[in-house]
């Protein structure tokens, strides 16, 4: 019986050594501590504090971005905020493992404060974000793309990168670009024809794309919008205590995000195959 269980022993440690190997290439090394981001982006409604907006400026996003993968949930055409995904197909990771997937909204953390956001006329949130990943010094160095809209009486466009990075302290680093965006009546003069510019969730498609000339599509099939205003928030933020929710302020929008320790699942490998543990 001894001899059968030493066996059993043997052949599992083999098996479990690819594994280990795989988590080191995909998240560094293996004790690679886990955070869940959670990230709400909002305006100021009526805002009178008499700042000017600078010149407008181009935005384009870094080359080593990494953009979310999202969950295909179906549009909400009753709301004027939507994400803007990639049209191609999405599969679906497992958001208990899998780094860099934009959590459904009953596994972020600050849903409570959202709620009270959009309780009060005097704010308007643009997105709300949670995802997890291991954080570390090289994490630093790939910036997450954030990318939403509003769509209806006022046209907006926010564009930017979140960066979480962990040397000897945590730190986080916001850079986002919110733009105001209105019709390009060149564009229907010279095409004889009149475009609905109340654009959709289910419209949206593609990323968006800043040209050259401060001209912005939200998809390769809408007509161009111009961007009259853009003002930035660009701020590192040391974190001290994962506890504490952080706020960024500025004079047209507001941060709100939060670092929260992640126990990430692991899993075991038997006979070739792939068996999720049971979380306690």
């Amino acid at each position: 019986m001894k001899k059968l269980q030493l066996i059993a022993l043997s052949i599992a440690l083999l098996v479990n050594l690819p594994l280990s190997a795989a988590q080191k290439e995909s998240n560094g090394r293996p004790d690679t501590p886990w955070y869940q981001v959670d990230l709400v982006v909002f305006r100021y409604q009526n805002n009178d504090s008499g700042e000017a907006w600078p010149p407008v400026a181009g935005y384009r996003a870094p080359e080593n971005t990494i953009r979310l993968q999202t969950h295909d949930t179906g549009p909400d055409d009753s709301s004027p905020l939507f994400d803007i995904i990639e049209p191609e197909h999405q599969s679906h990771p497992d958001t208990m493992r899998d780094a860099y997937i934009a959590l459904p909204a009953n596994e972020r953390i600050l849903n409570s404060q959202v709620t009270a956001l959009e309780k009060n006329r005097n704010y308007q949130v643009i997105t709300h974000k949670a995802w997890r990943m291991p954080v570390s010094a090289e994490s630093g160095k790939r910036p997450i793309e954030i990318r939403a809209a509003i769509s209806g009486q006022d046209n907006l466009l926010l564009n930017g990168t979140v960066s979480v990075s962990e040397e000897r302290f945590l730190h986080v680093d916001i850079d986002l670009w919110l733009n105001k965006l209105s019709p390009e009546s060149l564009y229907s003069t010279l095409s004889g024809e009149k475009h609905n510019y109340e654009q959709k969730t289910s419209d949206v498609l593609a990323a968006s794309h800043i040209e050259s000339d401060n001209l912005v599509r939200l998809d390769d099939g809408s007509p161009p919008l111009r961007i009259t205003d853009n003002f930035q928030i660009k701020q590192r933020r040391r974190i001290r205590n994962v506890k504490k929710l952080q706020y960024i302020d500025s004079p047209e929008i507001g941060v709100l995000f939060k670092l929260t320790p992640y126990d990430r699942p692991g899993t075991l490998v038997e006979t070739g195959m792939i068996i999720s543990e049971k979380s306690s």
